[in-house]
């Protein structure tokens, strides 16, 4: 009998402690949805940041601060800083928002393309916002053709939604195209900070619909552009499309159809509808392609690539036939500019036995002078 009032005098007493005594109110924090990195007109570096503004509820019109600045649009609020680091930054952020600035809702990371031939300071800034300041290892990493802070502005929500989930559902439709990448932080960082490892970013930009009557096209198929050159005139102004690749000391953009051809390549593609002579036919993936890389073959390094095929109509031959030579196009595209965002270094690694044997194969000179074997399976 003493065991069970014991019990139940220890279940009373927890039920007391069970409140989060280190909790913060919704009201005292601000939750950053994107955040824009470019080249500082005094600093090194300058940050924008784009707040969700959270109106208190029956206040439909109050106002959250911000007046008519131009920085206030759409429910959001946009603030700037310049520093000489990101953390020095992110430090005067707090001291200019009137909250507890929350990182891990973090949607986007825009780097400017100015800011991206600095390759350091790239590191250190994603490297700061992974292991110091929180941020949500899965937002996307964008690579902006302009400045960063201009795409931030003319970001606004589609169709009646919040610019988060409206930027979320959009980049998993483009995804699902093929046209984007799947580019998250944790993943992005990995690579760009491993020797011989190409991060691959989704391309933006403004769109300024100037090419709605005379379309400035990279190819000859419907997905054949890079963000900011889309013929299009419509509500939103932002691009995503194409992608961008980052070399040790080189940077690379692909176009709609070329981020397509490596999301295949990647196994991430499922559907490519292909255009020749203006006939369109729908080629299906039902699984990602086999790759075999043969670093030590006799007749020299050797990339063998099978990729499965189905098509809708009997006579398929001329369109697996151009995927094969559009794959071989940007492959060696992707090899002249020494770029492995396929990462064909991990599968010649197998043939390494000892890390020993990796350094002495040398691969990047492998790579160089690698043949593609490319067949439809």
């Amino acid at each position: 009998m003493r065991k069970w009032a014991a019990v139940l005098l220890m279940a009373a007493l927890a039920m007391q402690l069970t409140g989060c005594y280190d909790a913060v109110d919704l009201g005292d924090q601000i939750f950053a949805i994107n955040l824009a990195l470019d080249k500082g007109e005094t600093k090194a570096l300058r940050l924008t940041m784009q707040y969700t503004q959270i109106t208190p509820v029956g206040k439909e019109g109050a106002d959250s601060g911000g007046g008519n600045s131009d920085l206030k649009k759409d429910g959001y609020l946009i603030e700037q800083v310049e520093g000489d680091d990101l953390s020095a930054c992110l430090t005067l952020m707090r001291m200019v928002t009137p909250r507890k600035m929350d990182l891990m809702q973090l949607r986007g990371i825009f780097i400017s393309e100015t800011l991206a031939n600095s390759r350091v300071t790239v590191q250190e800034c994603l490297s700061a916002l992974l292991s110091t300041h929180n941020a949500r290892p899965t937002a996307t990493v964008f690579l902006t053709r302009g400045r960063a802070e201009d795409v931030l502005s003319a970001q606004v929500p589609l169709f009646g939604a919040r610019l988060s989930k409206s930027q979320s559902a959009q980049s998993s439709q483009l995804q699902e195209q093929g046209v984007i990448t799947a580019s998250p932080l944790n993943t992005f960082y990995y690579c760009f900070a491993t020797p011989g490892c190409s991060a691959v970013a989704v391309l933006t930009a403004v769109n300024g619909m100037q090419y709605i009557s005379a379309p400035s096209s990279q190819g000859t198929q419907a997905t054949s552009y890079l963000a900011g050159d889309v013929p299009r005139n419509t509500v939103g102004t932002t691009d995503y499309c194409g992608c961008a690749v980052f070399g040790d000391e080189d940077l690379m953009f692909l176009d709609g159809y070329e981020t397509q051809l490596l999301n295949l390549m990647l196994g991430k593609l499922r559907e490519l509808n292909m255009e020749i002579g203006g006939r369109t036919v729908s080629l299906y993936f039902p699984r990602a392609p086999r790759i075999k890389v043969k670093p030590l073959d006799p007749d020299g390094p050797r990339i063998a690539i099978r990729v499965p095929v189905l098509c809708d109509v009997p006579d398929a031959a001329p369109y697996t036939q151009r995927l094969i030579d559009d794959l071989a196009t940007l492959l060696l595209k992707l090899q002249q500019r020494k770029m492995d965002p396929v990462d064909f270094a991990q599968r010649a690694r197998v043939s390494a036995l000892t890390l020993e044997d990796w350094g002495a194969m040398d691969w990047p000179a492998l790579y160089a002078r690698a043949v593609f074997d490319i067949s439809i399976a």
